[in-house]
């Protein structure tokens, strides 16, 4: 009687412990099929780099479907996909043992998902915050030139001319050598013009320079004076309006003249390729009569090599002085990317006397 009841409670006893078994806290995928995680640090770790997967798949996705970003990414590729579905939480019956292998590999390519995604999420974050510099109030912003535009910079840049036009130079050191046979006022001689010129990125220019004549009839032989200039832009060209500038210079005492200085308001006025100069200034000197000068000039590239240049002006001194007309036509040939050559040949005309003045120079940026 009492072994077929010990027989039934040992069948009950059995059938309970089955039914109350722990399901499996991780699982991982292979060949032999689903296998259970048993060591308890491998399933903390797996289940840490799963959430962190699915937490950088989920915040990726968001900054690609922000304004601006394309639903592949900035590089073409298919977005990131949604995470896999979470594996099952109920008992797995049967699972075979744990294969270490296949937790190893498990592991080792998640750490490799989760580095790719925490490097790819911060290059989209560091491009959607990358700051925009914008340029400053009234500061437009600077645009490279052209190999083209630099060459007619450089052209355009020659000083051999008396009416001058109203574009400073930029952000460059020019030499120049400028060689006449008669002065700006067609005093006889020779006369040797060095001189070296600064261009700021401020629409001002300064220089400086020296000159050494001689003129014919002179006892003092060879004399020289040193100068200094600034020009400053004031208007850019807009429309109908011109370019405006204010050049000044003031020269030291040379022969029998003291010191002098000029002023002059510069106007350019550009047409297609072609630009119009006029200047009007007034010069006030020490031991003679101050004069006012009155000057338009023009000129033309032709290609990037050569310009084509010429200039009139009027100087009438105050007092009992001779006023004077002054024409010069001349070119600019470049030669390489620094130097420009220049030439022109002019006349210098009064009431008595009609007489050619010619005039050579050298432009190089130092």
């Amino acid at each position: 009687m009492l072994q077929p009841l010990m027989a039934l409670l040992a069948v009950a006893s059995l059938g309970t412990a089955g039914g109350t078994a722990t399901p499996p806290r991780c699982t991982v995928d292979s060949e032999a099929g689903q296998i259970t995680v048993l060591r308890d640090e491998d399933c903390a770790e797996l289940t840490r780099l799963r959430e962190e997967r699915n937490s950088l798949r989920q915040r990726l996705s968001e900054l690609q479907r922000e304004p601006g970003e394309s639903a592949t990414g900035g590089s073409g590729e298919e977005g990131v996909s949604e995470p896999p579905p979470p594996p099952p939480t109920g008992a797995v019956e049967a699972s075979p043992p744990e294969v270490p292998s296949a937790v190893t590999e498990e592991l080792r390519a998640l750490r490799r998902e989760v580095a790719e995604l925490r490097q790819s999420l911060s290059e989209a974050e560091a491009r959607r915050t990358a700051p925009v510099e914008a340029p400053k109030a009234g500061q437009p912003a600077r645009e490279e030139k052209s190999e083209r535009e630099q060459a007619l910079e450089l052209l355009r840049n020659t000083d051999m001319l008396t009416v001058q036009n109203a574009s400073p130079a930029e952000r460059q050191v020019l030499g120049e050598v400028n060689v006449a046979n008669r002065t700006q006022t067609g005093e006889v001689g020779f006369i040797l013009e060095p001189q070296v010129r600064v261009g700021t990125p401020w629409n001002v220019e300064f220089g400086a320079g020296a000159q050494l004549q001689n003129l014919a009839g002179e006892q003092a032989g060879t004399t020289g004076a040193v100068s200094a200039y600034a020009l400053g832009q004031l208007v850019d060209e807009k429309g109908a309006l011109p370019k405006l500038a204010l050049w000044g210079q003031v020269t030291s005492p040379q022969g029998d003249e003291g010191v002098s200085a000029e002023a002059r308001v510069l106007a350019t006025k550009t047409f297609g390729q072609t630009r119009l100069h006029g200047n009007v200034g007034y010069s006030a000197r020490q031991d003679t009569a101050d004069d006012y000068l009155l000057g338009l000039a023009a000129d033309h590239p032709i290609g990037d090599r050569l310009l084509l240049q010429g200039d009139a002006y009027y100087v009438n001194p105050l007092g009992e002085g001779e006023a004077s007309v002054n024409a010069s036509v001349g070119t600019g040939v470049r030669v390489g990317r620094a130097f420009v050559v220049t030439g022109a040949v002019g006349v210098n005309a009064t009431s008595d006397d009609v007489a050619p003045r010619l005039l050579f120079g050298v432009l190089g940026r130092i």
